[in-house]
C-alpha cells in the first residue's frame, strides 16, 4: 500500500495539466522542462526517501492514532498537521527551488541555455528555501539535483543554472515565472500549465481535460443544461496542490450560487445550493408531499454535522431532524451516477423555478 507521502506525489502528477505548447520558439523549452518535472515526480513516487522525502515518521504516528481511540479529531490535530507539512514541502522544494530561481533571474543565456541569476538573488532563493521543515536535508536535496544533471556554475557575480540533457529547459521554466502575478499563477507552475498561464482564470473545459471521463461527461452535462441561463462560473482551486487539490467551480444566477462541483482526478461531488437553512426546510416538505422516492433520495445528500459550532442548524427531512452546517446549506452528491444527476438537475429545475 503506499504511504500517505507517495500519494501526495501522486497526487501531483494526476494535477499536472495536459502538455500544450505555447510558440513554436520557446516550445522546446518548455517541453523539456515539462519532462524534467514530471521525471522528478516519477522518481520521487518510486523513492521518496532518496529525495529527502519521509514517509515513515507520519505513518508511525497515523498508525498510534488509529489504535488509541482517545486522539483529538483529524482536523484539530496540530502534530498531524506539522508532520503532514513536512513531508509536503519536501515534495514541494524541488519545484519551489527553480520557482524562486525563475522569479529573480535575470533572462537565459542564448547560447547555453542556462538561467542567470545575479549572486545576491540566488542567496535569497537559497534562504527561502532553508525555511522550510528539515532544511537540514537541503543540501542532499542539492545532490540529487546534481545527480539528475543540474548544473550550478559561479561566473564572477553571477549563478547560471543548466541542466546537462534539457538544454532549453530554463526558457520554459522562465515562461511560467514571467506570468503576469494573479491568483492562478503558482497553479498553474505547478501544475505546468502553459496553455493557461498568461490567462486570468483557467476554464471549465480546461478543468474536465483533467478529470475521468465520467466526471467529466457529468460537469458537459451540467453546463449543457444551464447554457440557457446567464450563469457565471466562479472557478478557483482548493488547497494547495500537494495537499487534496481540488477544483472548486461554483454557478451563479442572479447574484445566488445554485449550483457547482468539487473535483480532482479521484473525487468529484455536485452541489446544489440552497442558500439558506430554512429554505432547505420549506422545499423538504414540498418534496415529501409530492414525491417520496424523491425525497428519500433527496434527504440523503445532506451529511449530517454533529460540532457544536454557532453555525450549526437543525433541519427538519419528514419525520427525521437532522443537524446540518449552515454555512454551506447545500446538498451533496458524491460521485454521481446517470441517475443522480437526473435527480440533481430535477431539483435545481423545481427549487429555483427555472428552465433548464
Amino acid at each position: 500500500m503506499n504511504t500517505y507521502a507517495q500519494r501526495s506525489i501522486k497526487h501531483c502528477l494526476d494535477m499536472l495539466a495536459p502538455f500544450e505548447p505555447t510558440g513554436t520558439e520557446i516550445q522546446e523549452g518548455q517541453h523539456q522542462f515539462y519532462q524534467f518535472m514530471l521525471s522528478i515526480y516519477q522518481g520521487m513516487y518510486e523513492a521518496p526517501e532518496k529525495y529527502m522525502v519521509f514517509p515513515k515518521l507520519y505513518e508511525k504516528y497515523i498508525q498510534k492514532r488509529q489504535i488509541n481511540k482517545t486522539e483529538k479529531e483529524h482536523s484539530n490535530d496540530s502534530r498531524e498537521s506539522t508532520l503532514r507539512n513536512t513531508f509536503q514541502q519536501a515534495i514541494q522544494f524541488y519545484a519551489l527551488y527553480f520557482y524562486y530561481s525563475g522569479l529573480c533571474s535575470n533572462g537565459v543565456d542564448e547560447k547555453s541555455g542556462a538561467l542567470i541569476i545575479s549572486e545576491n538573488n540566488y542567496s535569497d532563493v537559497l534562504a527561502r528555501m532553508s525555511r522550510i521543515h528539515q532544511s537540514e536535508h537541503n543540501e542532499k536535496r542539492y545532490e540529487v539535483l546534481s545527480d539528475i544533471g543540474i548544473e550550478v556554475m559561479r561566473n564572477e557575480d553571477t549563478i547560471e543554472i543548466s541542466h546537462k540533457t534539457y538544454t532549453q529547459m530554463m526558457s520554459g521554466l522562465l515562461y511560467l515565472c514571467k506570468a503576469p502575478d494573479s491568483k492562478y499563477k503558482l497553479m498553474n507552475y505547478f501544475r505546468l500549465d502553459f496553455k493557461n498561464a498568461y490567462s486570468p482564470i483557467p476554464a471549465v473545459d480546461d478543468i474536465c481535460r483533467t478529470l475521468p471521463v465520467q466526471s467529466a461527461e457529468t460537469v458537459k452535462m451540467l453546463e449543457e443544461h444551464l447554457s440557457g441561463l446567464k450563469v457565471k462560473a466562479k472557478i478557483r482551486p482548493l488547497r494547495g496542490i500537494v495537499s487534496d487539490f481540488r477544483w472548486k467551480v461554483e454557478y451563479s444566477y442572479k447574484g445566488k450560487n445554485i449550483c457547482g462541483f468539487y473535483a480532482d482526478n479521484e473525487y468529484f461531488m455536485l452541489c446544489i445550493y440552497f442558500n439558506d437553512f430554512k429554505n432547505i426546510n420549506a422545499f423538504s416538505k414540498t418534496l415529501h408531499e409530492e414525491d417520496t422516492e424523491l425525497f428519500n433520495w433527496f434527504k440523503d445528500k445532506f451529511p449530517e454535522r454533529l460540532c457544536k459550532c454557532k453555525s450549526n442548524r437543525r433541519v427538519d427531512f419528514g419525520d427525521e431532524t437532522r443537524r446540518i452546517c449552515g454555512l454551506s446549506n447545500r446538498a451533496e452528491i458524491a460521485d454521481p451516477d446517470a441517475a443522480d444527476v437526473k435527480n440533481a438537475l430535477y431539483i435545481l429545475k423545481k427549487y429555483r423555478n427555472i428552465e433548464i
